[in-house]
């Protein structure tokens, strides 16, 4: 059975779907949050998440689509259908383009001492659980959490 018929609420109830991963490194050479990008899945995740047309996701932030926030900055532009694989492609642009997309990505970086660290990459958007019913495995490895008796409810997904 899967967690996502635990999740309590109706069609109708967002949920909040959340990923994260981290790295470790040098963070005295200025690149660790572009090598923690490059190193964990977190981008191919949120790809594979906000391409998938039956969960419709959005930002954490409002209602818009988060694959538009992409579509707006026109990171898509160079993309013709049927040259490669689409959730490759927007997995590039993130990577490429992450200090752009704080609506979708986000960087935390853990300094150790005055050379290494460890940096968090994170997302975070929304969902119906309705459109999560349909979408079950684009959101393998996230969290979903949902609003419920005066608390939150998460479960691993």
């Amino acid at each position: 059975m899967s967690n996502i018929n635990k999740i309590p609420g109706n069609d109708d109830t967002v949920v909040v779907l959340s990923y994260q991963d981290h790295h470790e490194g040098w963070h005295c050479t200025g690149d660790l949050e572009e090598s923690a990008v490059s190193e964990t899945c977190t981008a191919s995740q949120i790809a594979g998440a906000i391409i998938n047309k039956d969960l419709k996701a959005t930002t954490s932030w409002g209602d818009d689509l988060a694959i538009g926030v992409l579509r707006e900055q026109d990171m898509l532009d160079d993309y013709e259908r049927g040259e490669e694989d689409f959730e490759y492609f927007v997995t590039a642009a993130i990577k490429e383009n992450f200090w752009e997309l704080d609506a979708i990505i986000e960087c935390n970086t853990e300094q150790y001492d005055h050379k290494r660290g460890r940096c968090t990459v994170s997302s975070e958007i929304k969902a119906t659980l309705g459109n999560l019913k349909k979408a079950t495995h684009a959101v393998s490895g996230w969290t979903a959490t949902v609003e419920h008796n005066d608390g939150k409810f998460s479960i691993d997904l």
